[in-house]
C-alpha cells in the first residue's frame, strides 16, 4: 500500500494524463473537421466496430435525441452511415464508411504517436504492463461510473429546476 504522498503524485499524474488526453482528442477532431462529440461517436465505432445507435448512445452517455444528430453529422461528413439491423427492425446499426482519404488521415493521426507508446513500453515487463492495463482499467471504470453519476445529477438539477 502506497503512502500518502506516493498516492497524491500518482492521483495527479492520472488528472494530467485525462487532461492532455482530452486535448489530444479535441486536437484530432479539429484536424478531421468534426466536433468533439461526434468524434468520440467515430471513436467508439472505429474501437468496437459496427453498432446500433442505442449502444452509441449508451457508450457516449448521449440521449437518443443527440445520437440522432450527432450520426446525421457524421453521416454528412462522410464517416459513418445507418444501415437496417437485422435483428431488429426497430432500430439501426451505424458503421464506417470512409473512403481511402479519410481512413489514412485518422490514421496518420495516430501512427507517431503508438510509436512513442510502443518506444515507451518497450522497457517494462510483461508483469509492470498487465499492473499498467490493470490500473487504467479500474480508472476507466470509475470515471465512467462518475459520468453517469453526474449526468443523472444533472438531468435531476434540470427536471427540478423546470
Amino acid at each position: 500500500m502506497g503512502n500518502v504522498a506516493q498516492t497524491k503524485q500518482l492521483l495527479n499524474a492520472m488528472r494530467t494524463l485525462s487532461t492532455q488526453q482530452i486535448m489530444l482528442h479535441r486536437s484530432v477532431a479539429d484536424r478531421l473537421k468534426l466536433n468533439i462529440t461526434d468524434y468520440n461517436c467515430m471513436d467508439f465505432i472505429v474501437r468496437f466496430g459496427p453498432m446500433t445507435a442505442g449502444k452509441l448512445a449508451e457508450l457516449s452517455g448521449l440521449t437518443t435525441g443527440a445520437i440522432t444528430g450527432a450520426i446525421d453529422r457524421l453521416e454528412k461528413a462522410g464517416y459513418a452511415r445507418r444501415v437496417d439491423n437485422p435483428r431488429d427492425r426497430r432500430s439501426v446499426i451505424v458503421e464506417l464508411t470512409w473512403d481511402e482519404t479519410k481512413r489514412k488521415q485518422y490514421e496518420e493521426t495516430f501512427l507517431p504517436l503508438e510509436r512513442e507508446m510502443k518506444k515507451m513500453t518497450a522497457s517494462y515487463t510483461n508483469k509492470e504492463l498487465a499492473l499498467f492495463t490493470e490500473l487504467i482499467c479500474k480508472e476507466a471504470k470509475l470515471l465512467r461510473e462518475e459520468t453517469v453519476r453526474l449526468s443523472k445529477m444533472l438531468m435531476n438539477f434540470t427536471v427540478t429546476v423546470q
